[in-house]
């Protein structure tokens, strides 16, 4: 049995989760040849299917496999990140993450085709991004909530969200937690400033923020007040 075969039996698909474990480890040692076999099962038709989680295995490989080349890395992903099939997208956002992981500050010059992207795009951004491991130095961290108060901003209308949109706004609305807790003061300051956009999108994003315990612990008493505002 070669290495695609055993990746497709011990997909754990069909099912609710996919063999993320095993996703990790192969990605890390995964050869050129096998990477592009990974690739090819990429389709539109293959949505809790083994061929699923090896495209997904395929999309996180590739971005290693080329992590010193960051930008030609996160450009080949990218056109990935608006699939049919949900983890295909998602796989997108754990390549964005492993490739930050090697290497941050490239990874946050060079996202800026799926930050300024339609809404899948900038959700990978944000899910790639907003990971606790990768914004333990501040400054990283703020510039991370430079590029979620940017890609914010696009959701600042009350019109019915596309499917690409309300995918983007389910992750601003855990991203924003995630990143100010690591820079408060910065992101709270930004933070404070989306109650100033006229958005029925812009006010869900802030109240499921404001519901997370990262965020409470770290300053209990402005949650309230921002709640309080947020009526």
């Amino acid at each position: 049995m070669n290495t695609i075969q055993q990746l497709k039996q011990n997909s754990h698909l069909p099912g609710p989760r996919a063999n993320l474990e095993l996703l990790y480890s192969f990605s890390k040692t995964a050869t050129e040849d096998e990477i592009r076999e990974c690739l090819a099962l990429i389709r539109n038709d293959t949505e809790n299917s083994p061929d699923e989680f090896v495209g997904m295995c395929g999309i996180v490989a590739y971005a290693l496999y080329h992590q010193n080349d960051n930008k030609a890395a996160i450009d080949f992903i990218t056109r990935y990140a608006s699939h049919k099939s949900w983890r295909i997208r998602e796989a997108v956002a754990i390549a964005v993450q492993e490739l930050a992981k090697k290497d941050i500050t490239a990874t946050l010059i060079n996202i800026a085709n799926l930050k300024n992207g339609n809404g899948y795009e900038k959700r990978a951004a944000v899910a790639g991004l907003c990971e606790p491991e990768l914004l333990k130095d501040k400054t990283i961290a703020v510039q991370v909530i430079y590029v979620l108060d940017e890609i914010t901003q696009t959701l600042a209308h009350s019109d019915k969200l596309t499917d690409e949109e309300d995918a983007l706004k389910k992750a601003l609305g855990y991203g924003w937690s995630v990143a100010i807790v690591h820079a408060p003061a910065e992101g709270k300051k930004a933070f404070e400033k989306l109650l100033k956009k006229n958005s029925k999108h812009i006010k869900w994003i802030m109240k499921e923020n404001l519901k997370k315990n990262r965020l409470i612990k770290t300053d209990a008493e402005w949650v309230g007040m921002m709640e309080g505002k947020l009526g």
